[in-house]
């Protein structure tokens, strides 16, 4: 395994690149309209430019009108890519649209498309270790899976940082992991838009606020169409899991501190 890799993944760009980070993410991962606009992803790319940073652009889960808007936003940004970028997708159909323009570009599986086994109630599961081994996994553990995706040049994957812990990914994969934010559940209602809008979100979208439920202790936010919990402790044996990837969400972690109160 490769020396451990971070990134950093920002909605808004910081004025000075924070130490000890490589990468930038930006974009959107489960929010189509929250993704940024041409001019903002490659403000963003110059920014990782002058920072000597790599640059991995994010794209969200589709819907079919939405394809043919991305297909129409890359156009102009994915030539600009160069060695060290990559595309992280989360849905297989941008893996058609990003294709069409560029052959050659990395492209990541994101984390909405991991089906890792999500949520806090599983630690108030009765399991045996068989049980626990499955909860650990996601879609990309067994022998075929890994096979689709070397066929489609896919070798790194995205992973949230479950609370019951992490199986290692299977050669030759590689793991990128995200905290302090894990993802939990995603859909395309949200309680901020308008159900009958169809154009874009006046941004932004709300503010995050936290969730409890009776059957654990444990909280939940809600950060658009998307439910996270904070999970700040990270595994120990990084290399073991075959993950060399770090990827932290500074607004995240200042909102968990601050949720309810206008983070």
């Amino acid at each position: 395994m490769a020396e451990l890799e971070r990134a950093l993944f920002r909605g808004t760009l910081p004025q000075t690149p924070p130490a000890d980070f490589t990468r930038l993410y930006f974009g959107a991962e489960f929010c189509f309209w929250r993704l940024p606009a041409q001019k903002e992803i490659l403000q963003a790319l110059s920014w990782a430019r002058q920072s000597g940073w790599d640059f991995t652009l994010v794209t969200p889960v589709l819907g079919e009108a939405e394809m043919l808007l991305l297909d129409r936003l890359l156009a102009p940004v994915l030539p600009e890519l160069a060695a060290g970028d990559e595309v992280l997708i989360s849905d297989w159909g941008a893996l058609e649209v990003v294709r069409s323009h560029r052959d050659d570009l990395p492209v990541i599986l994101g984390r909405a498309l991991s089906g890792q086994k999500r949520g806090p109630r599983i630690l108030g599961m009765e399991l045996t270790t068989e049980q626990e081994d499955y909860f650990s996994q996601g879609s990309w553990y067994n022998r075929f899976a890994v096979e689709i995706l070397t066929e489609q040049r896919i070798v790194r994957v995205e992973q949230d940082n479950l609370l019951q812990g992490l199986a290692p990914l299977p050669e030759p994969l590689t793991g990128s992991l995200h905290w302090p934010s894990a993802m939990v559940t995603s859909s395309r209602n949200c309680p901020f838009r308008d159900v009958e809008q169809n154009h874009p979100c006046p941004a932004p979208c709300g503010e995050l606020f936290s969730l409890q439920a009776d059957d654990t202790d444990i909280m939940l936010y809600q950060d658009g169409n998307t439910q996270f919990l904070c999970n700040e402790q990270l595994p120990e044996n990084l290399p073991a899991l075959r993950i060399d990837r770090l990827v932290w969400h500074p607004e995240h972690a200042v909102c968990f501190d601050n949720a309810g109160s206008g983070c």
